[in-house]
């Protein structure tokens, strides 16, 4: 199977292609030739052509070359007219092409090749030019081009997985490399043979008959209570100590700005949401064949015990399908269903806090309650087998599973953000502040490091910070959005769309700012230090200057700690 790389660049008179080659990174630049283009395509029409928002952007262009249409207008009305790509090229199905797009769906090309410390800089071509290009003009943007795609394979790299499951389930199914074209959600709904159907009944839930709530079966009731039945409504309440929010997600719980260790026990219900659907026929009403759904499963789970990895095409269609249930669009959409998990779900996991509750009393503590799973801090662990015995009871009654691990300390600033230390000294952390970062993923990874390496190890941040010499630690990465003009440095307004910053003990330097269409005074992009000096060079490997204000990161670190758990440093 070939794998091609792609990227169009489109102009009023001009347009052009870079095509690279996988495996043997052969190079293909095309510049304005439709004929070589369909030459082209026609060779290798059965391979997987792979883009960055190639989905949303690239594949029509190139659809619409092939069908003869000016690329020009349909450039505008996919990115001036916001147009569908379908309707911009109504013949679009005309030409066979397996597309699949290893975008993020949250980031631009240029927000990734800064997180990864390459050249972001941008080609000084207007795309806006009412004129033919210059042979100058062309180069330099096949230069920039060239170097979209050649990151756009580094990204893949990163993103692998993706491409893999998506391959997976294209094979495990039996389908055609066409539906490379389709999302997750969509190949989910195809695989299950959804048909959609429209209906009008979301908010008439049941309640599912092996629930026993005493103590806060008043939570129940106001689920019962049908004038709380729309999506504005919440219940906020304390149960077992602890904050909560009942609505119309998952359940969230935590004890606030919190650190402890001691015996420590994380119960999660397996596939909680699939559990859910199989055991009290949840799943969507426009599946034809439930059972298929639940022989899925049971697949997943014999190609799980025998290590084969086709089970990783099963989980994303096991799991896939909660997500789909709300969305109009997907043939799977089916609100009523959703709600019946999402509250049953919560209602389950609080049956299970209040027999906790009920049974220990103060010899435990209820620290996080989040959507699939609880942690416990038991009073010693002579009441370990006391607590999965308990757990255990809930389980039989509920037919779900729990998987217990247990934890050596847990920092928490709240639901969302915490880091967790395993009993097998294995670190999971979650939260914008100290979550696991990645070279996709890598905005001030110095100040993750130091809040980590001080609440993990008792490393002082000062120690971290200073000790580092590596420039691509300490990069902060702006974008400027579409509602905004341009980005704005010490008073000069600047050309491109993405800027890595570092914070400068220069005083004559700005900080960073955006200027929004339409008014004259910039706004500073959030959390800038007040000097910055701007890099969007290739970074990597680079040592850290003289210019760079170390103590500002470590500032920033004391004043994330103390928001985390309360500390001043």
């Amino acid at each position: 199977m070939r794998l091609i790389f792609y990227d169009f660049e489109v102009f009023k008179y001009d347009w052009m292609v870079v095509l690279i080659d996988y495996e043997t990174r052969q190079e293909k630049i095309i510049v304005n030739d439709r004929d070589e283009l369909v030459r082209v395509y026609l060779k290798n029409k059965d391979s997987i052509w792979i883009g960055y928002n190639s989905r949303m952007y690239d594949q029509w262009i190139m659809k619409a070359i092939l069908l003869g249409m000016n690329p020009s207008k349909v450039n505008d009305d996919l990115i001036l007219f916001n147009i569908a790509g379908y309707r911009a090229v109504p013949n679009a199905n005309q030409i066979p092409f397996n597309n699949f797009d290893i975008s993020t769906g949250f980031h631009s090309l240029k927000q990734l090749e800064a997180f990864m410390g390459n050249d972001v800089r941008e080609s000084s071509v207007p795309f806006t030019l009412q004129r033919k290009l210059t042979d100058d003009e062309i180069q330099e943007t096949i230069k920039y081009c060239r170097h979209d795609v050649q990151q756009t394979i580094e990204v893949f790299e990163y993103r692998k997985s993706d491409f893999d499951a998506q391959l997976g389930l294209i094979q495990a199914f039996n389908l055609d490399m066409s539906y490379f074209n389709k999302t997750k959600a969509q190949l989910s709904a195809h695989i299950l043979g959804a048909s959609k159907v429209v209906r009008d009944d979301e908010f008439d839930f049941t309640f599912v008959d092996t629930l026993k709530l005493t103590k806060y079966k008043y939570v129940l009731d106001w689920y019962a209570d049908k004038s709380n039945r729309n999506y504005s409504k919440k219940l906020k309440t304390d149960v077992y100590g602890v904050d909560h929010e009942f609505a119309w997600g998952g359940l969230h719980g935590a004890r606030k700005k919190y650190m402890t260790d001691g015996v420590l026990v994380s119960s999660d219900v397996s596939s909680f949401y699939p559990a859910l659907m199989i055991e009290y026929n949840f799943l969507s009403r426009n599946v034809a064949e439930p059972s298929k759904y639940r022989q899925i499963r049971d697949d997943r789970l014999v190609l799980k015990a025998n290590k084969d990895q086709r089970q990783l095409a099963y989980k994303l269609v096991i799991n896939g399908v909660f997500g789909c249930g709300k969305d109009a669009y997907n043939p799977l959409y089916d609100p009523l269903m959703s709600n019946n998990v999402c509250i049953n779900g919560q209602l389950l996991l609080l049956d299970l806090i209040e027999k906790i509750e009920l049974t220990f009393g103060e010899d435990c503590e209820l620290i996080q309650s989040n959507t699939d799973g609880v942690i416990f801090k038991l009073k010693d662990d002579s009441l370990i087998d006391k607590y999965i015995s308990v757990c255990k009871e809930w389980e039989i009654r509920t037919r779900m599973e729990l998987e217990h691990d247990f934890i050596e300390r847990i920092i928490q600033r709240d639901v969302n953000s915490y880091i967790v230390i395993g009993a097998n000294g294995k670190v999971k952390s979650k939260g914008p502040v100290v979550k696991k970062l990645s070279p996709i993923d890598n905005d001030l990874p110095i100040i993750n490091q130091a809040i980590k390496e001080y609440y993990i190890n008792g490393i002082p941040v000062e120690e971290t910070i200073n000790n580092c010499n590596e420039l691509i630690k300490f990069q902060k990465i702006y974008k400027v959005t579409s509602a905004y003009k341009c980005a704005v440095h010490n008073g000069e307004e600047l050309p491109n769309k993405v800027y890595r910053v570092f914070a400068s003990k220069d005083q004559s330097n700005s900080a960073i700012y955006k200027l929004k269409i339409g008014k004259d005074t910039p706004d500073l992009f959030a959390g800038s230090p007040k000097h910055v000096f701007i890099n969007n060079n290739k970074i990597i490997g680079e040592p850290v200057p003289d210019e760079l204000d170390r103590q500002w990161y470590i500032d920033e670190a004391k004043k994330r700690i103390k928001g985390f758990t309360g500390e001043i440093l």
